[in-house]
């Protein structure tokens, strides 16, 4: 008789002692994940947003082995020190020259998320989101459905910052 009285107490709670923020695991295992890519956005404005956005990343979440791509131009604005720095080297046509000396070093780990932090499609990144991993989060555009399990969308009213926070609490 306790007992079903417990469970008519807790059906009948009111909503409002229901938490607001619900946390939705986006690991195929019950376990949390413990390799991440993240790409840092091509243009200038968007990584130094990005930079500064994740600022405190790789130090609230301890238990995750971060991989960082990043414009090697970019490497002065870029605070983040723990976890591994991969750099690209763009040439006058903003082609990656280094790409598949990244790609072979980046074969070395098995990640669990990849992150592409890019507004904006960048088909120069292709080759690093389509690296297998369990999930690739992005930005909508118009060719997310394809690159993406996981895609964020900002309205163009928004600032870039926010979906930038968005993708932080996913992880």
């Amino acid at each position: 008789m306790a007992i079903s009285l417990n469970i008519k107490k807790l059906f009948n709670s009111s909503p409002k002692k229901v938490g607001k923020k619900s946390n939705i695991s986006i690991s195929k295992n019950p376990s949390k994940p413990k390799n991440i890519l993240i790409l840092f956005p091509l243009n200038e404005d968007f990584f130094r947003a990005a930079s500064y956005a994740y600022r405190n990343l790789p130090y609230s979440k301890r238990q995750i082995s971060f991989h960082y791509i990043v414009n090697d131009d970019f490497t002065d604005f870029f605070s983040l020190r723990r976890g591994t720095i991969h750099k690209y080297l763009l040439n006058a046509k903003n082609k990656i020259i280094n790409k598949d000396i990244l790609i072979k070093e980046l074969k070395k780990y098995n990640f669990d998320i990849i992150i592409d932090l890019n507004i904006n499609y960048e088909p120069e990144l292709i080759d690093f989101i389509n690296k297998e991993s369990n999930y690739k989060i992005g930005f909508q555009h118009k060719y997310s459905d394809e690159l993406y399990n996981v895609q964020v969308s900002i309205s163009k009213s928004s600032i870039a910052e926010k979906g930038f926070q968005k993708i932080l609490e996913l992880i």
